[in-house]
């Protein structure tokens, strides 16, 4: 890694890996899903991809400003042009159907809060859906293309403002480079943080937050603030009508920063961001009480959940949470590779903040903050559904974890050059590619459905075929919008966003028992449940996802397929009618008395 590779040079191998990810992507939908080579190819694309800018951001040569920024900005489109290339058609990941939905019910109505059955508190957050209902108006492009535009352009800009926020916090722009090469490491980085949902566009109106408080508190840098103090009330603004959670940890880390300002001595710092932080907090209170008060009942069972688990661990007993882990064994090494790797490094890199840093109150903040990565792996280990939980935060806890830890790096690498030890920065570029493999191999989609390909029994994006979408526009066609449905999780995304319906998650005892009993009517009519979605082929293949529906109490226990005849006993329940049947997909409406209207 002498002078290092020319950023062109990177840039044509970032270019090829996506059109070698393309045709391992195009190998899954001919039939090759499974096959070693479609994999390896895949692999190989995202080699290409990785492997050159870790290795340009890591080398001997320092990078220039224009050229690290170059680097970053290659390798974020990249990876985003690969997520791209797994859907190309059409949007299959269950939130973004979910937000799908939601635009079009704005184009359609002209009004922001209609109701969303899929996911009731987004319409109350409607600033994604108002921005891509706007782009598709003006443009005349489809819901989906004016989304990607939208989606894409939303997860750069929080890529170069998180940079300019790490440059201007570091004084580096080799720090800057390093943190953004292990922010990318997060395994929602590729998938989540680029997917059309509404946090997607809430972060960079965060990171602008952050970086218009970082300029509002630099001496020197702030000799008018009104510019940017405007641009930290819009981008606060911003903040608060797109995603709760984005707001809420907005409010929270400027505190933060308010409290290791005052730790560091610095009243002017304190000042500013304690006043940023009663800037926002004001809207975000106001936006809760007038506008979304469902905010606290949507998110309380899982908080309620997460705190129940804890105290019983506390306690001294056992949480109910799954094994982290259900994947290949090799995904678990390399995640507990990776997590080992950076729960090294912190510490490190705490002790370049004491040795360096420690009156400078925003990277004394950045090292309280860092301490957030231990918290989500006690969450991961410890909580129901805590895998998901932790996977959701990784966006925000990645900040301050990853420049902390590429405090440690650049530190790694500047001894490794002062003593000419080629095998120190070699051994920083394998932890780097040992972090970024480990966020694509566990991240999403998950190992399941790494390559798209046939249809699959109860998954995710590979659930989203024709008969799903035909079943689903024909309900809304037919039996219009809003309908109580029964169905299974492969189904539940595309009859709520193609179909319009209203479908119930916690529906699995209607097709796992041998017979309709009094018992499961009585529960139909308790849950308002009009239509029943029945997919045959749950009688001819496991659940890959462990669970065959939405709520479902014998997730990972399946050891054979549903039994035909508890999928067929809706035939012969009276009062019950098929009033659609493709062929593997039949719907039955419960038309007789007694039943929902």
């Amino acid at each position: 890694m002498g002078s290092g590779l020319p950023v062109s040079l990177v840039a044509l191998s970032a270019g090829t890996g996506v059109l070698v990810v393309a045709a391992a992507y195009t190998a899954g939908r001919l039939g090759h899903a499974s096959a070693p080579w479609a994999d390896r190819l895949y692999w190989l694309g995202q080699m290409l991809i990785l492997a050159p800018a870790a290795a340009r951001l890591l080398s001997r040569r320092v990078l220039p400003a224009a050229g690290t920024v170059t680097v970053v900005v290659v390798l974020t489109i990249a990876e985003y042009l690969v997520k791209v290339c797994y859907s190309p058609a059409a949007f299959t990941y269950p939130d973004e159907l979910m937000h799908w939905r939601g635009t079009v019910d704005i184009l359609q109505t002209g009004n922001l809060f209609t109701t969303n059955y899929l996911l009731p508190i987004s319409p109350r957050y409607p600033g994604l859906e108002e921005v891509t209902s706007a782009l598709a108006s003006v443009t005349g492009l489809s819901v989906f293309t004016s989304g990607l535009i939208v989606a894409g352009v939303a997860h750069l800009l929080f890529v170069c403002v998180l940079y300019v926020l790490f440059r201007d916090v570091s004084g580096s722009d080799r720090i800057a480079g390093l943190a953004m090469l292990l922010y990318a490491s997060n395994s929602l980085f590729q998938s989540f943080d680029s997917m059309f949902i509404y946090q997607t566009l809430a972060v960079p109106f965060f990171g602008l937050t952050l970086l218009a408080a970082r300029r509002l508190t630099a001496e020197g840098t702030a000799r008018n603030p009104a510019g940017w103090l405007t641009v930290a009330a819009a981008s606060i603004l911003a903040t608060v009508v797109t995603h709760h959670v984005t707001s809420y940890v907005l409010v929270a880390t400027l505190v933060v920063i308010a409290l290791a300002s005052l730790l560091a001595g610095d009243r002017r710092s304190a000042a500013w961001t304690a006043g940023l932080a009663l800037l926002c907090a004001v809207p975000v209170v106001s936006w809760l009480v007038f506008v979304a008060p469902q905010t606290l009942s949507y998110l309380q069972p899982a908080i309620g959940g997460a705190v129940q688990s804890l105290r019983t661990v506390i306690a001294g007993g056992h949480s109910s949470a799954l094994p982290p882990s259900v994947g290949p064994l090799a995904n678990q090494v390399l995640s507990g590779a990776a997590v080992l790797a950076l729960s090294a490094l912190l510490p490190f890199g705490w002790w370049q903040v004491w040795r360096r840093f420690r009156r400078d109150p925003w990277i004394v903040a950045m090292a309280i903050g860092s301490l957030s990565w231990y918290a989500i792996i006690a969450i991961r280990l410890a909580v129901s559904d805590g895998s998901e939980l932790a996977g959701r935060a990784a966006t925000f806890v990645y900040v301050p974890a990853g420049f902390i830890a590429a405090l440690a790096v650049a530190r790694l690498v500047s001894v490794g050059l002062r003593w000419r030890s080629a095998a120190v920065v070699a051994l920083a570029l394998a932890g780097a590619l040992l972090l970024l493999f480990d966020g694509l191999a566990n991240g999403w989609p998950p190992y399941w459905e790494r390559l798209p390909g046939p249809y699959q029994v109860a998954g995710a994006e590979r659930s989203v075929a024709p008969d799903e979408v035909a079943a689903a526009t024909w309900a809304l066609a037919v039996l219009g919008p809003g309908n109580r449905f029964a169905t299974d999780s492969g189904s539940y995304p595309v009859l709520g966003s193609y179909g319009d319906q209203n479908p119930v998650r916690d529906i699995a005892y209607l097709y796992t028992s041998p017979a309709f009993s009094s018992s499961d009517a009585q529960r139909i009519r308790a849950q308002s449940v009009q239509y029943v979605l029945v997919d045959q082929r749950l009688s001819a293949e496991l659940p890959a996802s462990g669970q065959y529906f939405p709520v479902d109490r014998n997730a990972g226990r399946y050891t054979r397929p549903l039994p035909a005849a508890d999928l067929a006993k809706f035939n012969h329940a009276p009062g019950v009618g098929r009033i659609y049947d493709s062929g593997n997909i039949v719907i039955y409406g419960l038309e007789g008395p007694g039943y929902a209207p």
